[in-house]
């Protein structure tokens, strides 16, 4: 497509063409004012023979004219510069970003005031944003390869042994590869929840919920996980009930607990939850390690593991906030005295 003619040139052209205008028109309409003066006897009329219109007159006419069009020429310079540098340096940043440098950002400009510096602001913003973007896409595919990996290749080794003759098809070894197959299946469900709260797409079936019963009716799943890893399992819970969807809080808890069997050390891991002044929590706390103060802010991010943690996919606090978020809330660490607590908090 051709580019039709730049901003800059049409500034000028209209600029001086509205200056020419402008003198014609204010130069027309003195002389029809003065006749029409003239005529209704306000003003002398011309003595005889003094003609209306002198060389002298055409002269001075022609000189404002041109001295009017070089002022508006050097204003449209001055206007254009100030509007169309910002506007060109924002034009071929986008070009460059739309062939593929994703680092581009535009520089301060001086010139820019007022609407053009918010835009320049605005497009460093959005590039900033695009290049975290795509990044994540990177590392979400190579993280999604990794988490996938090991339970295929599992899966893969102990089928084609069990073909070959060099493992016994046995309810041990069924029980092994079912272990296999849930484990992917909570990943693919995890890495769906993510992505759907990523995108503010996560379904919510919202419905009058009793916290504190549904708390209760998983407690015996709850402890059937938290026992054999050393773990007691305690309640505190607050009767009331609270706007939300029970499928998606009671995976969020299981996340929680998950992540406390996992990374805690064996003790009795505490859930609460409290219903007042209009908001709903739910708190699972343990007696520690916790998270290092510097890791806190990644905690919650999806692929994020602790230093010292090689276990799990790195999903369960990700879904734990896409929940929460979800419900119009959002979930939080607490370090406490001896105590590390996740809590979801929401408005009911």
């Amino acid at each position: 497509m051709k580019a039709g003619a730049s901003l800059a040139r049409q500034l000028w052209t209209a600029m001086a063409a509205l200056s020419v205008m402008t003198i014609i028109i204010s130069t027309a309409a003195f002389y029809i004012i003065y006749a029409l003066l003239e005529r209704w006897r306000i003003v002398a009329p011309l003595p005889p023979g003094m003609d209306a219109f002198t060389g002298l007159d055409v002269s001075i006419t022609l000189g404002v004219c041109v001295l009017g069009l070089l002022l508006a020429l050097g204003v449209a310079v001055w206007l254009s510069r100030r509007i169309v540098r910002p506007l060109s340096a924002v034009g071929a940043a986008a070009r460059r970003i739309a062939d593929g440098d994703l680092a581009t950002r535009v520089d301060a400009i001086p010139d820019a005031q007022g609407e053009t510096a918010l835009l320049i602001a605005d497009f460093n913003a959005m590039a900033g944003r695009l290049q975290r973007m795509a990044s994540d896409v990177s590392v979400w595919n190579a993280q999604i390869a990794h988490e996938l990996r090991t339970p295929l290749t599992i899966l893969q080794g102990r089928l084609q042994g069990a073909k070959d003759g060099l493992f016994l098809l046995d309810a041990s070894l069924v029980d092994g590869l079912m272990a296999q197959v849930v484990g992917l299946t909570r990943l693919v469900e995890d890495l769906r929840s993510v992505s759907l709260a990523g995108s503010g797409q996560l379904e919510l079936m919202l419905t009058d919920v009793d916290l504190a019963s549904e708390v209760k009716d998983m407690a015996p799943a709850l402890r059937s996980m938290l026992e054999p890893a050393g773990f007691s399992l305690m309640l505190d819970l607050q009767p009331g009930t609270a706007r939300a969807d029970a499928g998606r809080i009671r995976q969020a808890i299981l996340a929680l607990v998950d992540n406390a069997r996992r990374h805690a050390d064996p003790c009795v891991l505490r859930i609460s939850t409290s219903i007042a002044k209009g908001h709903a929590s739910i708190t699972v706390a343990d007696t520690g390690p916790g998270i290092p103060p510097d890791f806190e802010g990644d905690a919650f991010n999806q692929f994020i593991r602790g230093p010292q943690s090689k276990r799990g996919s790195g999903l369960g606090l990700a879904v734990v906030r896409g929940i929460a978020r979800a419900h119009g809330g959002d979930a939080h660490y607490e370090s406490r005295v001896g105590i590390s607590a996740f809590v979801i908090k929401w408005r009911t």
